[in-house]
Protein backbone atom coordinates (compact mmCIF):
# COMPACT_ATOMS: atom_id res chain seq x y z
CA UNK A 1 0.00 0.00 0.00
CA UNK A 2 1.08 3.53 -0.68
CA UNK A 3 -0.07 6.61 1.21
CA UNK A 4 -0.36 8.84 -1.84
CA UNK A 5 -2.27 6.26 -3.90
CA UNK A 6 -4.74 5.65 -1.07
CA UNK A 7 -5.36 9.38 -0.72
CA UNK A 8 -5.89 9.68 -4.48
CA UNK A 9 -8.33 6.74 -4.33
CA UNK A 10 -10.21 8.37 -1.48
CA UNK A 11 -10.50 11.66 -3.36
CA UNK A 12 -11.85 9.81 -6.40
CA UNK A 13 -14.31 7.53 -4.57
CA UNK A 14 -14.63 8.76 -0.97
CA UNK A 15 -14.25 5.11 0.00
CA UNK A 16 -11.45 3.19 1.69
CA UNK A 17 -11.56 -0.17 3.42
CA UNK A 18 -10.90 -0.50 7.13
CA UNK A 19 -7.53 -2.06 6.29
CA UNK A 20 -6.62 0.93 4.13
CA UNK A 21 -7.72 3.34 6.86
CA UNK A 22 -5.69 1.35 9.39
CA UNK A 23 -2.68 1.74 7.11
CA UNK A 24 -3.19 5.52 6.89
CA UNK A 25 -3.54 5.76 10.66
CA UNK A 26 -0.31 3.82 11.09
CA UNK A 27 1.54 6.02 8.61
CA UNK A 28 0.36 9.22 10.28
CA UNK A 29 1.18 7.87 13.75
CA UNK A 30 4.66 6.83 12.60
CA UNK A 31 5.27 10.29 11.14
CA UNK A 32 4.18 12.06 14.31
CA UNK A 33 6.40 9.80 16.42
CA UNK A 34 9.45 10.76 14.33
CA UNK A 35 8.51 14.36 13.55
CA UNK A 36 11.67 15.73 15.17
CA UNK A 37 13.72 13.83 12.57
CA UNK A 38 11.83 15.25 9.58
CA UNK A 39 13.15 18.34 7.80
CA UNK A 40 10.88 18.48 4.77
CA UNK A 41 7.56 17.12 3.56
CA UNK A 42 6.25 16.82 0.01
CA UNK A 43 3.39 18.97 -1.20
CA UNK A 44 0.35 17.18 -2.53
CA UNK A 45 -1.16 18.27 -5.86
CA UNK A 46 -3.40 21.33 -5.70
CA UNK A 47 -6.53 19.41 -6.78
CA UNK A 48 -6.08 16.82 -4.01
CA UNK A 49 -5.66 19.54 -1.37
CA UNK A 50 -8.72 21.41 -2.62
CA UNK A 51 -10.88 18.27 -2.64
CA UNK A 52 -9.93 17.64 0.99
CA UNK A 53 -10.59 21.23 2.04
CA UNK A 54 -6.94 22.05 2.69
CA UNK A 55 -4.67 24.91 1.65
CA UNK A 56 -3.47 24.33 -1.90
CA UNK A 57 0.14 23.83 -0.76
CA UNK A 58 -0.53 21.20 1.91
CA UNK A 59 1.63 18.14 2.32
CA UNK A 60 0.62 14.51 1.86
CA UNK A 61 0.58 13.96 5.63
CA UNK A 62 -2.01 16.72 6.05
CA UNK A 63 -4.05 15.08 3.30
CA UNK A 64 -3.79 11.81 5.17
CA UNK A 65 -4.97 13.54 8.35
CA UNK A 66 -7.91 15.08 6.45
CA UNK A 67 -8.97 11.68 5.09
CA UNK A 68 -8.83 10.21 8.59
CA UNK A 69 -10.70 13.17 10.08
CA UNK A 70 -13.45 12.57 7.56
CA UNK A 71 -13.55 8.78 7.76
CA UNK A 72 -12.59 8.16 11.39
CA UNK A 73 -13.09 11.27 13.51
CA UNK A 74 -11.31 11.29 16.85
CA UNK A 75 -13.60 10.71 19.82
CA UNK A 76 -12.10 13.77 21.50
CA UNK A 77 -13.45 15.96 18.71
CA UNK A 78 -9.96 17.19 17.86
CA UNK A 79 -8.91 17.30 14.23
CA UNK A 80 -5.80 15.45 13.13
CA UNK A 81 -5.22 18.19 10.54
CA UNK A 82 -4.98 20.83 13.27
CA UNK A 83 -2.70 18.67 15.41
CA UNK A 84 -0.38 17.94 12.49
CA UNK A 85 -0.26 21.60 11.43
CA UNK A 86 0.90 22.48 14.94
CA UNK A 87 3.69 19.91 14.70
CA UNK A 88 4.80 21.26 11.31
CA UNK A 89 5.00 24.76 12.76
CA UNK A 90 6.60 23.64 16.00
CA UNK A 91 9.38 21.74 14.23
CA UNK A 92 9.69 24.29 11.41
CA UNK A 93 9.29 21.68 8.69
CA UNK A 94 9.69 22.87 5.10
CA UNK A 95 7.50 21.98 2.13
CA UNK A 96 8.96 20.83 -1.18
Amino acid sequence: MDLTELIKDYVATELLSSIELDFLEGELWETTQHIAEINTVFKAPKNICEELGLDEKSCWQLCCAAVLDSSRPLKSGQKRVDLFKKLINQYEISYI
